[in-house]
C-alpha cells in the first residue's frame, strides 16, 4: 500500500444517494492506486446509513471511523478529525467526497512533499458544470480533455477555478500538530481556511498584512484578494503546470441551514485570525504580478494563461443548459 491516506468526511444528511455514488468511485480509484481512505463518519442510523456501512464496511481500501457523539449539525471538522486518528501513514491528503479521484496527480505531489519541495502542497480546484461533470463520469472526456477546453476558454463544462482549495496534501505529523480542525464550525464554510491559515503560518508561509482578513471572491484566482489571495501563493506552481483536481457537480438548496452557517463561520474565521490583520502592505493585493513573475522565472509563454486573465462576475455564460439559463434570467 502507498504511503498517503485519504481522509474524507461523510454526513449523508445532505444528498445521500449523490454521496453514495461518489464514495464508491473514490474508495475504487484509491483501491487501484493502492491508497487508503478513511471516511470520517456522522451516521444517523437511516437506510442511507445502513447502505453505506453495508457497501464500505468491509472494504479492504477504506476505514469507516464512526463519531461517538451524536452531531445534529454537519461538522466537516469533527469528522475529518475522527479521521485522522485512524491514519497510519506519514502523509494524508485533505479531500471532498465530490472530488474526482485522480490519485496519480496526488501521489505526483506526495512525492514532491517527500522530497522536501516544500512543507505542503495546495492543489487548484476546477469546479464543473452538470455537463462537465457527467462528460468526466462517462469517460466523454478525460481531465486531460476538460483541461484542454478550459485553458481555451470553454464555458459549458466549468463553473469557476478555486485557487487556493482546501485539497491539500501534507505531513500526518503537521495534522496532529495543529491539533486538527476547529471543531466550533459548524455547516459549510471557513474551516478549512482556518486550518489551511493555520498550516501556514506554522511553516512561516504567510506573515501579517492589513487586507489579510478581507473576504472577496473572484472568478479567476489570479485576482483574488485577503486570505484567498495569500494562501494562493502556494498554488502558483501548480497552476503553471496545469496541475488541478475537478469538483463534481451537485444541486445546491435554495435554503439549507447548512448554507446559512457560512456567515456565522466567517464571523469566526476572522475573529479566531485578528492576529494577522497588521504588518505592512506587500503591493500587487492580487496574485496577478506573482503570476507574471513566476511565469516568466520557469520560461512559460504566459499567453497559454489567458483564461486566468478573464475574470467576468458570474453572468449567463456560466450555466450549461436551457433550464440553468432560465433560472438565471428569471432570479430563480
Amino acid at each position: 500500500m502507498s504511503d498517503l491516506t485519504a481522509i474524507v468526511p461523510i454526513d449523508l444528511s445532505q444528498r445521500p444517494m449523490d454521496i453514495l455514488q461518489k464514495a464508491r468511485r473514490l474508495v475504487e480509484g484509491a483501491a487501484q492506486s493502492g491508497i487508503s481512505v478513511v471516511f470520517g463518519y456522522n451516521s444517523r442510523k437511516s437506510l442511507s446509513d445502513l447502505l453505506f456501512t453495508h457497501l464500505f464496511g468491509k472494504h479492504p481500501s477504506c476505514t469507516i471511523a464512526t463519531t461517538t457523539e451524536r452531531l445534529a449539525s454537519v461538522n466537516a471538522s469533527h469528522l475529518r478529525n475522527i479521521a485522522h486518528a485512524h491514519v497510519k501513514t506519514p502523509f494524508i491528503v485533505l479531500l471532498d467526497v465530490d472530488i474526482w479521484p485522480d490519485f496519480e496527480l496526488l501521489k505526483k505531489y506526495k512525492n514532491k512533499l517527500a522530497e522536501g519541495e516544500r512543507p505542503y502542497f495546495m492543489l487548484p480546484c476546477l469546479y464543473l458544470t452538470e455537463k462537465g461533470s457527467k462528460d468526466l463520469t462517462s469517460h466523454r472526456l478525460a481531465t486531460s480533455d476538460l483541461k484542454k477546453r478550459y485553458f481555451g476558454f470553454s464555458r459549458k463544462e466549468f463553473l469557476h477555478l478555486a485557487s487556493p482549495s482546501s485539497v491539500t496534501i501534507m505531513k500526518s505529523k503537521d495534522y496532529r500538530s495543529l491539533g486538527g480542525f476547529d471543531i466550533g464550525y459548524e455547516g459549510h464554510g471557513y474551516e478549512d481556511f482556518d486550518f489551511l491559515v493555520r498550516l501556514a503560518q506554522m511553516h512561516h508561509m504567510i506573515q501579517p498584512a492589513p487586507d489579510m482578513l478581507q473576504n472577496r471572491v473572484a472568478r479567476s484566482p489570479l485576482f483574488a484578494v485577503g486570505f484567498r489571495r495569500y494562501l494562493g501563493e502556494c498554488c502558483i506552481d501548480a497552476l503553471i503546470s496545469k496541475d488541478m483536481v475537478f469538483h463534481l457537480h451537485h444541486e445546491k438548496p435554495k435554503k439549507s441551514k447548512y448554507y446559512e452557517a457560512r456567515s456565522t463561520n466567517l464571523s469566526r474565521f476572522q475573529e479566531r485570525n485578528s492576529q494577522l490583520a497588521g504588518g505592512q502592505p506587500i503591493g500587487d493585493p492580487t496574485l496577478i504580478t506573482s503570476f507574471v513573475n513566476a511565469c516568466l522565472e520557469s520560461g512559460n509563454d504566459i499567453s497559454e494563461f489567458s483564461v486566468l486573465f478573464e475574470n467576468k462576475p458570474g453572468h449567463i455564460d456560466r450555466y450549461d443548459s436551457f433550464r440553468r439559463r432560465l433560472r438565471f434570467l428569471f432570479n430563480e
